[in-house]
């Protein structure tokens, strides 16, 4: 280790430690530059082999950064996505807000509008309603005409119902004549042929019943003896019409009076 030979090579030695980035304190002896070396070389190797272990596990190493990385993008990524779709949802709420509001503000003012609409349909059919009667009464159906005509009308209907009044008062008369007239003949016809039942001087008749004094049959109001007596004179018609009751004809002497 003394050699000259070697210690003509101590400073390519020197540089060579240099080259490997690793610093130790020269020692001008053999010995201390011996262990130098010894342990230049051990840690060399170490550095070597942890080098080529890390460069092994690069990918590993590479695969997980770009894990966490992924992870950590994802996470920030997520965070930020939060945020944004917590501020859409407002401002979707707040809009959706809006086009309510503002369907409601169309609504209010449609309604007021139609309000409106009906308020000034309903006075302008009011309006037309009285200018149209006006004009009517006016032009086409005078009111002061339209009186007089209704009245003349109801006048014109008093004179009729008079009229008719006084047709079935003339009628219902004539009726009753009539009836009065053959109801009499009848009367006499039937009376003409009991003359047998008349009271004599020696016997009173059936009519004539001296136990019915109290209720003696009678017809117009006069006994039935009094008319079998006027049939025989010849004036029953006459007396019936003279002094009878209910008979519906006109007493004789009294035509002219009702005429």
């Amino acid at each position: 280790l003394g050699d000259d030979g070697e210690d003509d090579e101590a400073p390519a030695y020197v540089e060579k430690l240099s080259d490997t980035g690793l610093f130790y304190l020269y020692y001008t002896n053999d010995s201390g530059a011996g262990v130098s070396a010894s342990a230049t070389r051990d840690m060399t190797t170490e550095l070597f082999r942890r080098m080529d272990l890390a460069r092994a596990e690069q990918e590993d190493e590479a695969k997980s950064a770009v894990i966490l990385q992924a992870a950590a993008r994802r996470r920030i990524a997520r965070a930020k996505h939060g945020g944004e779709r917590h501020l859409s949802l407002r401002l979707q709420r707040a809009y959706r807000g809006h086009l309510g509001r503002l369907d409601f503000e169309r609504g209010q003012q449609e309604r007021d509008r139609m309000l409106r609409q009906a308020f000034w349909d309903q006075n302008a059919t009011l309006v037309q309603k009285i200018f149209r009667g006006f004009w009517s009464r006016k032009n086409k159906h005078n009111y002061y005409i339209r009186q007089y005509y209704l009245l003349s009308v109801a006048q014109k209907g008093e004179e009729i119902r008079e009229q008719i009044d006084r047709h079935y008062a003339t009628s219902r008369a004539q009726v009753e004549r009539q009836t009065a007239e053959q109801r009499l003949d009848s009367f006499e016809k039937v009376v003409g042929s009991l003359h047998h039942m008349m009271s004599t001087s020696s016997c009173a008749g059936v009519y004539n019943s001296p136990y019915h004094q109290a209720s003696r049959a009678t017809v117009y109001g006069m006994r039935v003896e009094e008319h079998l007596d006027n049939v025989a004179k010849g004036t029953l018609r006459e007396s019936i019409m003279r002094f009878g009751v209910n008979t519906g004809l006109v007493p004789v002497g009294e035509e002219n009076m009702e005429a």
